[in-house]
């Protein structure tokens, strides 16, 4: 079930990282995966409770039971075409519940939450986005089975406290 989560969480960066087909530059597409790999390496400033969570990258925590799973990411898109790709390049079985932009500690976001299905268990996910730099964001994804105690939400929105400051 931790692989399921964590492929849930990598399905979801895939439909997000989906270049579009207009480019500012002449990149080739294996000079953007090369970019978006050095970029998603990257270790992301992230407060976890390791008492719940286990580090499995550095930006990615599971848990073993109940299932949840903490990730953080540096993207290569601009906070525009962050935005417009989560508005449109979902994953089909992530049901979206709430999305939009807000301000969280003093910073915009682009948050979305929603449900999704693996292997039977249902799993909540929230989604954060905020601007690093004028070419990339970062992005924060926390899912957690249906069900799981609230202390494992409350770490999950702890972290993403954590990431998204000024």
């Amino acid at each position: 079930m931790k692989k399921t989560l964590i492929a849930l969480c990598m399905l979801f960066v895939a439909a997000f990282n989906v270049q579009a087909q207009e480019t500012v530059s002449q990149e080739t597409e294996a000079e953007k995966q090369k970019r978006a790999m050095e970029l998603m390496s990257i270790k992301v400033d992230m407060t976890v409770d390791t008492d719940l969570f286990m580090q499995v990258t550095p930006n990615t925590y599971v848990s073993e039971s109940p299932k949840a799973v903490i990730m953080a990411m540096i993207v290569p898109e601009t906070y525009e075409n962050a935005k417009a790709k989560l508005e449109s390049n979902l994953p089909a079985e992530f049901e979206v519940k709430d999305k939009g932009e807000k301000m969280m500690n003093g910073v915009k976001v682009i948050f979305m939450t929603g449900v999704s299905k693996a292997q039977g268990t249902t799993i909540n996910s929230t989604v954060y986005c905020l601007k690093r730099d004028a070419d990339t964001c970062t992005m924060f994804m926390g899912m957690s089975e249906v069900g799981a105690d609230k202390k494992y939400v409350d770490a999950i929105n702890a972290a993403a406290n954590s990431v998204i400051k000024k």
